[in-house]
C-alpha cells in the first residue's frame, strides 16, 4: 500500500482507531470483575484476608426431613458444619442466609433415595451436592463461593 494513496491512508487510520476501540473496550469490560489483590472478582463483597489460617464453623443442626427412604427409612437426620477461614463469612454472612440455606438444603434433602445415601460414598456425595446448594446460594448473594472451604456431617441418621 501506498501512504500517499488516500483511500490506504483512510483504510490505516479506520484500522487505528478501531483497535483503539477495541482496546479500550475490552480494558473497561473487564475491570469490574478483575480479581483484587483478595485474588477474586470485584463483583461479589470483599473481605480483608484473615491475618491467620484459622478455620471457623457455620452450625445448622437438626435439620430432619421425610425422603425417599424406599420402604427402608421415613426420615433424614443431619447436623451441618461448614467451615471457612473467613469468619465474616461464617460468623455473619451465612447467619443473615441461614433460612434461605435451610430451606435449599431440605429442598436437596427430600430428593434424596435411601438406595444412594446407603452406599460407602453415599454419605461424601451428600456432603459435596451440601456444599455446591451452600456456594450457589452464597454466589446468588454477591458474596465468592468458594470462600466456603467445606461442610462437615456431625450427625448423619436414616430412620
Amino acid at each position: 500500500m501506498n501512504s500517499s494513496n488516500p483511500r490506504a491512508l483512510a483504510t490505516k487510520t479506520m484500522l487505528l482507531i478501531l483497535s483503539q476501540i477495541i482496546t479500550t473496550f475490552s480494558a473497561t469490560s473487564f475491570a469490574s470483575s478483575a480479581p483484587d489483590k483478595t485474588g477474586y472478582s470485584t463483583k461479589y463483597k470483599q473481605f480483608d484476608a484473615p491475618s491467620e489460617r484459622v478455620p471457623k464453623y457455620f452450625s445448622m443442626e437438626k435439620i430432619v426431613v421425610n425422603f425417599r427412604g424406599e420402604g427402608k427409612a421415613k426420615f433424614l437426620a443431619i447436623d451441618l458444619e461448614f467451615m471457612s477461614y473467613y469468619p465474616q463469612i461464617v460468623e455473619t454472612e451465612m447467619e443473615h442466609l441461614r433460612p434461605i440455606l435451610k430451606n435449599n438444603i431440605d429442598r436437596l434433602l427430600r430428593n434424596q433415595f435411601y438406595s444412594q445415601l446407603h452406599t460407602p460414598n453415599g454419605p461424601d456425595r451428600l456432603r459435596e451436592e451440601i456444599l455446591q446448594v451452600a456456594r450457589k446460594t452464597l454466589e446468588r448473594h454477591q458474596l465468592f463461593p468458594d470462600l466456603l472451604e467445606d461442610v462437615y456431617l456431625e450427625r448423619f441418621v436414616m430412620q
